[in-house]
């Protein structure tokens, strides 16, 4: 269940509530003579199965309050030992306000015994921030199944969704119930085949119903984003009619308001200290306001501690966070906003989708979907993202990017200044500015036991925000490691005998994006062997490890990469002398795909051979970051041509 309050600052609500008790119950009966279910075809080959899946969370007017009582009653049978390991121990959600009010377990035999299991023995624990109730079942084995319910009683949340493709297995049925007085009238949508009815006022109750059945259990699979594509439906709150009114709660167009005035409205004491705060950066009046924006970005990312964990009031208060130099998410928002406002900087903020979770709905709207916001500057098209040390205009998080964002466009009406909020594409930087290439000079010692590489690794764009940081941050200590670790990625030796970097600064990586060069010279016995007269020379393996993309079942999600990219390589290998290549042709690979449109790739590779020199060339494209289903055979061939390649062996004899 997915039930997070975001932008706690913003919700200020109040739901008057008419007095009135509704009777709770159980989404589903609990047999009192349980059965064991039938399994249908072909879920029955799975490890295990879950035959229902009910969901029931109630609004109920408590007095002056207003609790939400969420009820999950689900039947599981196992078929293997994987399935036992996989339901042998409960876990129950109890963070936060979550007052767990009753739950019964019990395990129901192949001959029909049931097991119960004590509801006393739950053991609390916490994980990675959470806490949890778990119970050890007990009693189960092939053919038998787990049985459960539990209701929770939470304090009145706006927003929620309920995913039905969890645990890795397939589900016969599932279902969900949304019951509220009727004075509270929620909205909510199914995604990725899930049902949902229409609002209906039974009553004095207001009821919603989805469902599905024969949901299929989505694995992980290489290059998706899985959670987008798992079945769900998703509510909120939208009006509340105990005044009589029927006016759209939390609507996206107000949520950027007062967004935009939370981060843009200021006193006279905080404009007096960042008036302070710009003159420490010493920014050149001759530059052009997008100049001074990217000097001012790298002044405040350099001299800020910037942590979203902070807490307090001053973490997110201006004149604190310049005196004491540290800032909290609210915080820096403010400080940019109030920066850039005053070197004269147009910009919008943003709220980006994430590609990695669910798309932001302009349909449906779930402010708890937002959470990060990044700067956009209308007169280059580019983006800033404040909470991310290590990047630099125009890049932000290659997740955010590829997604539709919440764009708050400033206006003014008469002496009034707010904000509209409109959706737009946040377009990704293109594929010609992300590489990670490479150059590299091979020759053989005089013994022709060893062969000395030495090679240039060039990273561009999002190719190099994973490793400037190491530079910036590091000890050169472990900045030595990581260059040597680098080196050895190529040729698989601990013989490196030179190592150099250059361009290593988080500005490099701006507008300029300056390449990231790392150089070494290494001796590699591994790289080859010899046979007689002759030498099998590995040269596939000097592109480094690469991904092999073999599946027996088939693919069910589209593809999607991290970010367009190119991975160039050129290969000087200087031949011993007196030695030629017998299957120079090995090293011809030609597989491509829609190489003239926006979204082609390839890997295409050949070689010329002057006098002794054999020059390799590879070009390895991926113009798009997301490829439909139909495509993903192509993308499949492009993959492995690059794994095949690190097996070719270059056959030297000697003439």
């Amino acid at each position: 269940m997915y039930k997070k309050i975001a932008l706690p600052l913003l919700l200020c609500f109040s739901i008057a509530a008419k007095t009135q008790s509704f009777r709770f119950d159980v989404s589903t009966d609990w047999a009192g003579q349980p059965g064991l279910h039938k399994q249908h075809k072909p879920f029955d080959s799975a490890s295990a199965v879950c035959i229902l899946d009910d969901r029931l969370l109630e609004y109920r007017s408590e007095g002056k309050e207003i609790n939400a009582y969420y009820s999950l009653h689900k039947i599981i049978a196992i078929n293997d030992d994987r399935g036992v390991e996989m339901y042998n121990k409960l876990y129950i959600p109890l963070s936060g306000d979550a007052n767990l009010t009753r739950v019964r377990l019990r395990v129901i035999q192949p001959g029909g015994k049931v097991i119960p299991v004590d509801s006393a023995k739950m053991n609390r624990i916490e994980e990675d921030g959470k806490t949890y109730g778990i119970f050890a079942i007990e009693g189960l084995s092939k053919g038998s199944e787990f049985e459960f319910n539990y209701i929770i009683k939470y304090n009145l949340f706006l927003f929620g969704s309920e995913t039905f493709q969890t645990g890795g297995i397939p589900c016969q049925e599932a279902r969900f119930t949304l019951v509220t007085p009727s004075h509270l009238r929620f909205s909510a949508k199914g995604y990725n085949g899930m049902k949902v009815s229409k609002d209906s006022l039974i009553g004095e109750k207001r009821i919603i119903a989805g469902y599905d059945t024969e949901i299929p259990e989505l694995p992980e699979e290489k290059y998706a984003y899985r959670t987008q594509y798992l079945r769900r439906i998703d509510y909120k709150l939208s009006y509340n009619l105990a005044n009589g009114e029927n006016i759209r709660l939390y609507t996206w167009k107000e949520l950027a308001r007062k967004v935009y005035a939370r981060y843009t409205e200021r006193t006279e004491k905080e404009d007096k200290a960042l008036d302070g705060f710009i003159a420490q950066m010493k920014l050149p009046q001759e530059k052009d306001a997008i100049t001074k924006m990217q000097l001012a970005e790298d002044f405040i990312k350099t001299s800020i501690n910037i942590d979203k964990k902070l807490i307090g009031e001053n973490a997110g208060q201006l004149e604190s966070i310049i005196q004491t130099r540290s800032a909290n998410q609210e915080g820096i928002y403010k400080l940019f906003s109030g920066v850039l406002s005053k070197i004269g900087v147009n910009f919008q903020m943003v709220f980006p989708g994430d590609r990695r979770e669910i798309p932001l709905d302009e349909e449906l709207e779930d402010w708890n979907r937002l959470d990060d916001i990044v700067f956009y500057f209308p007169s280059t098209g580019k983006y800033l993202a404040p909470m991310n040390v290590e990047l630099r205009y125009p890049y932000i998080p290659y997740e955010f990017a590829g997604t539709k964002g919440l764009f708050l466009k400033g206006t003014t009406i008469g002496n009034f200044t707010t904000a509209l909020g409109v959706f737009n594409d946040i377009k990704m930087e293109p594929y010609t500015e992300n590489a990670h290439d490479m150059e590299a000079d091979l020759s053989l010692n005089e013994s022709l036991d060893t062969v000395i590489v030495k090679s240039t690794q060039l990273f561009r764009g999002y190719g190099a925000h994973g490793i400037r940081p190491v530079y910036t941050y590091l000890p050169k200590e472990k900045q030595d490691e990581f260059t040597k670790q680098m080196v050895k990625n190529l040729v698989n030796t601990d013989q490196v005998t030179e190592m150099k970097v250059t361009n290593t600064s988080l500005m490099d990586g701006g507008p300029a994006n300056k390449p990231l060069l790392i150089y070494g010279v290494a001796r590699s016995a591994e790289l080859m062997e010899n046979a007689g007269k002759k030498i099998l020379l590995k040269i596939g393996d000097v592109i480094g490890p690469q991904v092999q993309m073999y599946q027996e079942k088939s693919r069910q999600m589209p593809v999607e990469i991290e970010y367009p990219h190119t991975l160039n390589r050129k290969i000087t290998l200087h031949l011993p002398e007196g030695y030629e290549a017998e299957n120079l042709k090995d090293l011809v690979f030609n597989v491509s795909y829609n190489m003239d449109a926006a979204d082609g790739m390839g890997f295409i590779s050949g070689y010329e051979q002057k006098g002794n020199d054999i020059i390799i060339t590879i070009a390895e494209t991926y113009k798009g970051y997301q490829y439909p289903l139909s495509q993903f055979i192509s993308f499949q061939k492009v993959i492995n041509a690059s794994a095949d390649f690190n097996k070719v062996v270059l056959v030297l004899r000697k003439k």
